[in-house]
């Protein structure tokens, strides 16, 4: 008896998903419209699909039309038409939509919509890295920066993932860094990131100690924080996808701030964010500490062999009387004339052997700095 797959295991799917995303992309309208919702009909599929311009422009009461979700089952997908005045389009498939041996997996058609929506997400950590000074190199010193960026991000998230932590990045290209962001939601997700995120700063500032090539590990400025973003992808014809991006608040901080951040510096955002299901909430210093906890229960994380036995990440501030310090607010007010808020980071890493780790500046070094009033 043979125990070869059925030909129809691999070539339905792919023929339904191919011929699923031509039928979003037509909806699509090049971008113009975006993909609210969907469910399945007698005849095939119902679709709602509104144009962007509209969506955006009344997203305060439209909040469910930027959910995932994709699928309204019931009356779900009338509430919806209702609230964004449209009419649902009911298009043919080949076959029925269900769970059936000869029918369409729901879970195949909301991965083939997914492509064509708009979704917002209301508290997600970002991280805007930038090269100092990257005007100034050569095209191929450019290049060559880039790569060691690339390099070091995919090395940390694969280190990340490796010690336990819940992150998939994805970036997009600011032309002289990347925005970067965990694709994972929630408060356990942002903690993770802003761990693997320090990864990054060590394993960087272990490749710059170790470059044979200085100009092509060069200096960074950082800026983290978390906020609330819409995220959107660039669907292609022949099925692929052509990346996501993301655009909102937390990407207009962090690109603000970097605008005045000095070389080597680390910047977090002024933020904060619900703990969970209560009204409970934490600020940026709270938020700091938990990732210092998690960061100190890795265990064998290692850099160029050998082992980081110690990892310290924490806003600076001025030196209390104590001995202590109180990590300094920080107002930045931008081209524009509006005032954003940030504090100052450092991170500093200890090794078994060998010199420590030190990234970001003292908050000493920032005092001559008139950029940098104290609130």
């Amino acid at each position: 008896m043979s125990t070869a797959p059925d030909s129809r295991d691999t070539v339905f799917p792919a023929a339904v998903s191919h011929r699923l995303h031509g039928i979003f992309f037509d909806l699509w309208r090049f971008g113009s419209h975006a993909l609210v919702g969907w469910r399945p009909s007698r005849l095939g599929i119902e679709i709602i699909t509104v144009p962007k311009v509209r969506l955006f422009a009344g997203h305060g009461q439209h909040l469910p039309a930027f959910s995932e979700g994709g699928l309204m089952d019931g009356a779900a997908l009338d509430d919806a038409a209702r609230m964004l005045d449209v009419q649902p389009v009911e298009l043919r498939l080949d076959r029925p939509i269900g769970t059936g041996p000869d029918e369409i997996p729901p879970a195949l058609v909301a991965q083939a919509f997914r492509l064509f929506t708009v979704t917002k997400t209301l508290h997600r950590a970002v991280l805007l890295l930038d090269i100092a000074g990257f005007s100034k190199a050569t095209p191929e010193q450019q290049a060559a920066q880039l790569t060691s960026l690339e390099f070091s991000l995919n090395l940390a998230e694969e280190m990340a993932r490796a010690h336990g932590l819940g992150v998939s990045f994805r970036r997009t290209t600011t032309g002289d860094g990347f925005y970067v962001w965990n694709e994972r939601t929630g408060l356990r997700a942002d903690i993770d990131f802003f761990c693997a995120v320090a990864i990054f700063q060590i394993l960087f500032a272990a490749l710059r100690r170790t470059a044979t090539e200085p100009a092509a590990v060069p200096a960074l400025r950082l800026c983290l924080s978390i906020g609330s973003h819409f995220l959107y992808h660039q669907p292609r014809k022949d099925g692929s996808d052509g990346g996501t991006f993301i655009v909102g608040d937390v990407t207009i901080q962090v690109a603000r701030l970097i605008g005045t951040a000095l070389p080597e510096q680390i910047l977090v955002g002024d933020f904060r964010r619900p703990l969970g299901l209560g009204h409970s909430h934490c600020d940026s210093e709270t938020f700091l500490t938990a990732v210092s906890e998690r960061l100190a229960a890795l265990s064998d994380l290692r850099v160029l062999g050998y082992r980081i036995d110690r990892i310290g990440f924490y806003l600076t501030g001025p030196r209390a009387a104590d001995g202590g310090h109180r990590p300094a607010l920080i107002t930045i007010t931008d081209k524009h004339g509006f005032e954003h808020r940030c504090y100052n980071a450092k991170l500093n890493a200890f090794a078994e052997q060998g010199e420590p780790y030190y990234c970001g500046l003292q908050h000493g070094d920032l005092a001559p700095q008139a950029a940098w009033p104290a609130a």
